[in-house]
């Protein structure tokens, strides 16, 4: 009598694995979120300071450094951190645009990430409804990467209307989402490696 197939050890761990990512993803959800509270606690608690990075062209008396060997200078095309030390309710609920966007962001596909995660452990990862899980996680992560980092470029270039004597810093719209269009697109690339699979295992079915 012939002995059954024993277990797959790479089904073992691949099932591990996969348990392993929804874990990081649980945690990554609930961190930013933690991190979402905590700085809405700070900017409602009076006196929290504001920080902003202005371009060195919109200030003026940075030229007699001290400090610094001669020949030394401030960049001209550099920026400077400047801190609002008793900012304005408004001003701190205005700062808040800067980074909680991005971190809700970072939390709805870490939630999106570990449901996927929870339907691979839990039956075939190989169908058409974890492809477009995928796809639309990609979207999320590039369409709302470049929302969020217009929010962020939005509200840093508000506050600076509130810090230099006329004007606003325009340099402060100027923010990149490629961090968050790149993870898209590793995100979209999973989902396409995942689609040939199907592919290929729909044909495979039909031959047989």
């Amino acid at each position: 009598m012939g002995r059954g197939p024993g277990p797959n050890p790479g089904a073992r761990s691949r099932t591990d694995w996969l348990t392993v990512s929804r874990g990081a993803a649980a945690v990554v959800q609930w961190t930013a979120l933690a991190l979402v509270v905590a700085l809405i606690v700070i900017g409602l608690a009076p006196g929290s300071p504001v920080r902003l990075d202005l371009a060195v062209e919109r200030l003026s008396g940075l030229g007699g450094l001290g400090g610094v060997s001669p020949g030394v200078e401030v960049d001209p095309t550099g920026r400077v951190a400047v801190e609002i030390a008793e900012p304005s309710f408004r001003l701190r609920m205005l700062n808040l645009g800067t980074p909680v966007p991005g971190l809700l962001l970072v939390a709805e596909i870490a939630r999106r990430m570990g449901r996927l995660l929870r339907s691979a452990v839990d039956a075939d990862p190989f169908t058409t409804e974890m492809v477009d899980g995928l796809n639309r996680v990609a979207a999320i992560t590039a369409l709302g990467g470049i929302g969020a980092s217009v929010v962020a470029g939005v509200s840093r270039w508000l506050l600076s209307s509130h810090v230099v004597v006329s004007g606003s810093d325009l340099s402060l719209l100027r923010q990149s989402p490629a961090g968050w269009l790149g993870a898209g697109l590793i995100i979209a690339g999973f989902g396409q490696i995942l689609a040939r699979g199907v592919s290929m295992r729909a044909e495979l079915d039909r031959v047989i």
